[in-house]
Formats: structure tokens, sequence, C-alpha cells
């Protein structure tokens, strides 16, 4: 004669069955919505519209990548005023962008 431990009783408690049977739910659950996210994601589409801002802003970069980085008119004018000593900064004014330039840096 076989005689089954106590713990292991082929007759399960209810408490046991409708747990397992919950568990069971739930995966099965969770299971259905995996499907349905996996089906709506291949049948949905995404459209998208650029806004006019958006627009606005690849157009000024276009441009800006277009244009040059050097203003040569002004360079030639300025490398013309100083080989014939025409260019004459003074000193109030360089004095005047130093402390602009350091209160700029100090966040004043």
């Amino acid at each position: 004669m076989r005689v089954n431990p106590t713990n292991s009783s082929p007759i399960q408690s209810a408490d046991t069955q409708s747990a397992k049977k919950t568990e069971k739910l739930k995966s099965n659950a969770y299971e259905n919505r995996t499907e349905r996210a996996e089906v709506s994601t291949k049948t949905d589409s995404v459209n998208a519209e650029i806004s006019t801002k958006a627009k606005d802003m690849a157009k000024a970069k276009q441009v800006a990548s277009e244009s040059s980085d050097v203003r040569e008119a002004k360079i030639a004018e300025l490398r013309e005023k100083i080989q014939n000593k025409k260019y004459n900064v003074g000193a109030d004014a360089i004095a005047d962008r130093l402390v602009d330039d350091h209160m700029g840096l100090a966040g004043a």
C-alpha cells in the first residue's frame, strides 16, 4: 500500500484551486493584451505633419549654412584702413568694450 504525504494530497483545497485559476486568468489576459498590441502595431499607421514653424526653421538653417562665415567685404575694408593708417580706435572705446565684456561674463 502506498501512502501519500499530507501536503501533496490529490484533492486540493478550494483556496488553492481558486488561486491557480486566478493565476491562469491573469496569464491569459496578459497574453491577449500582448497579442492585441502586436496586431494594432502592425495595422495602425502614423501620420505626421511638419509645422510651419519647423519648416521656417529648416529654411533658416539652410540659408545660414549656405552663407559664408567670413564677411569678405568687411575684412577687405578693415585691411585697407589699417594699411593706409586710417584705422583708429580710441582708448575709451577699448576700455568700454573691456568693461562690457567683463560684466557680461560675470553675469551682471
